[in-house]
């Protein structure tokens, strides 16, 4: 079955951002166009830097909090990454993105069991987060629950039929699960809505693209 299964994608961290609150945007809105300016050209210290004075100015403000532990974990900081999220979710414990982005880091480090709870407090908040979802089916693979990351990755799908991440991933679940058929079937979909991943996995086998 080894030769039905390709590596596993996560989705971006960096998705589904909340916005910053009025009172940090009108405070912090230089300190944000001067980090993205600084990420445009590569400067992520110098992107932390800002998002750091923005936190000084306003130690509530969860939008520079994910911002910066988006950097942080993007330069392999995975420590400083999970602070960031943990800090956004004390300050403010409903939100999604927080559960969701420290879940990725948790993962990253192998603690499949806690990612999963951080996955699933993520949904709770936001049964519509189709991203969590896969995350927790990703997290769910790696822990040999096959089904239970088919069942995650389904309902993305439902959420996102359009999600070749979310169909690709659960090819790979069906691959290692077994289901042959099912696998093939999975990566045909991707590769009709133009994954070229899913497209040369099928090509490298000579199988057909529909």
């Amino acid at each position: 079955m080894k030769n039905l299964v390709r590596c596993l994608f996560t989705a971006s961290i960096a998705l589904m951002l909340a916005s910053p609150s009025a009172s940090a945007a009108v405070n912090s809105k230089p300190l944000y166009s001067s980090a993205a300016a600084k990420l445009k050209s590569h400067d992520t210290q110098g992107a932390i830097a800002d998002y750091t004075k923005a936190i000084e100015q306003d130690p509530m403000d969860t939008y520079a909090y994910i911002r910066r532990g988006i950097i942080k974990n993007s330069i392999g900081d995975t420590l400083g990454a999970v602070t960031d999220f943990t800090k956004v979710i004390e300050i403010d414990p409903k939100n999604p993105q927080g559960y969701s982005n420290r879940g990725i880091q948790k993962e990253q480090n192998g603690a499949f069991k806690s990612a999963i709870e951080d996955y699933t407090k993520a949904i709770e908040l936001n049964p519509k987060y189709a991203i969590a979802y896969i995350n927790r089916g990703n997290a769910k693979t790696k822990a040999w629950d096959f089904n239970g990351a088919i069942a995650d990755y389904t309902k993305a799908i439902e959420l996102n039929p359009f999600s070749t991440l979310a169909i690709s991933n659960r090819a790979t679940a069906k691959g290692l699960l077994g289901d042959k058929e099912g696998a093939i079937a999975d990566y045909k979909k991707a590769a009709k809505l133009n994954d070229p991943d899913a497209k040369a996995w099928l090509k490298a086998r000579g199988l057909p693209l529909k």
